[in-house]
């Protein structure tokens, strides 16, 4: 237990909207459970202060800022009932500017980074960008992610969570994340591997076919290197099984969620940037995306 992760401070960004109170009410209750301080934070955009300021001819930029930081203070008296706030150790804090850079940057007094997303998809997903998706590929510490209707349930309603994993260096700071989630809510882990056939043969094109053996062959050793995470769960006294499995990454994560009716999908993530980013994709965007339950993501280190 000596190597898991410490989580003491969350910050929890919020842009007003229904899932941004939704994930507020989480972090809380997070926050509580794991008896670490909580951080509500905003960002106002350049853009929106300067049209505040000019709606209201005389007033400061300090006095338009004090006016929304006691507008954030009573949003969160609204957020989280005075029985979750009376034992945590809240900061509420404002800067100005791009959303995404000033959560990240405010991140970096943080463990965690609890926020809701809206889930978009598609040509407005790609034109418009995400908050969420932004502070993902930027930020230092991990990103729970959750949507609309996802926090509907109790934290101690977590019985089960899925691991995906790549079984690579992405993969292994998540894995810490999912013992302590698992070890502190006595929940079951589902180890899952996807096995897609572009990663098998090396290549992003069509996949060739596979010779049957060699594939069992692959697919049983990737199968072993689970089954010492296995020996790792168990250690804790804690319900595992595992799955190796072959098809698109995203979509199989989505479909095994489903079917295991998890309640947590924990995975790790690149964080990349740039063009190779807007063309190759993001698994755990697109998982963060359309998961029936909150994903948390972790990046991989130095990403």
């Amino acid at each position: 237990m000596d190597m898991m992760p410490k989580i003491k401070r969350i910050l929890a960004p919020t842009d007003f909207s229904p899932p941004a109170e939704q994930a507020c009410s989480l972090a809380a209750r997070l926050a509580n459970r794991l008896e670490a301080g909580l951080i509500v934070f905003h960002a106002v955009p350049l853009v929106d202060l300067a049209r505040e300021i000019e709606a209201r001819r005389g007033r400061t930029r300090e006095s338009v800022l004090s006016d929304a930081r006691e507008g954030l203070q009573a949003w969160l008296e609204e957020a989280v009932p005075v029985e979750w706030r009376q034992y945590l150790a809240i900061e509420v804090q404002l800067a100005v500017g791009d959303p995404a850079q000033q959560i990240a940057a405010a991140a970096e007094g943080a463990d965690l980074i609890v926020m809701g997303t809206r889930g978009r998809s598609g040509l407005v997903h790609l034109v418009m960008g995400s908050v969420t998706a932004a502070v993902l590929r930027t930020a230092r510490v991990p990103v729970l992610a959750l949507r609309a209707g996802q926090a509907d349930r109790p934290l101690t309603a977590v019985k089960r969570i899925l691991w995906a994993t790549d079984l690579g260096p992405t993969s292994e700071a998540a894995w810490r994340y999912a013992l302590l989630l698992a070890d502190m809510l006595a929940a079951e882990i589902f180890l899952l591997h996807v096995v897609s056939a572009a990663q098998v043969v090396g290549s992003p094109g069509p996949p060739a076919p596979l010779p049957g053996e060699w594939l069992e062959a692959e697919i049983a050793a990737r199968d072993r290197d689970l089954a010492s995470k296995q020996g790792e769960v168990e250690g804790l006294g804690l319900a595992v099984r595992r799955k190796v499995t072959m098809g698109a990454p995203a979509a199989t994560i989505l479909a095994e969620a489903e079917a295991e009716r998890a309640d947590l999908i924990v995975m790790g993530t690149h964080g990349r940037r740039g063009l190779p980013h807007v063309l190759l994709g993001s698994v755990a965007e697109a998982v963060i995306r359309r998961a029936p339950c909150p994903v948390l993501a972790v990046q991989a280190p130095g990403s």
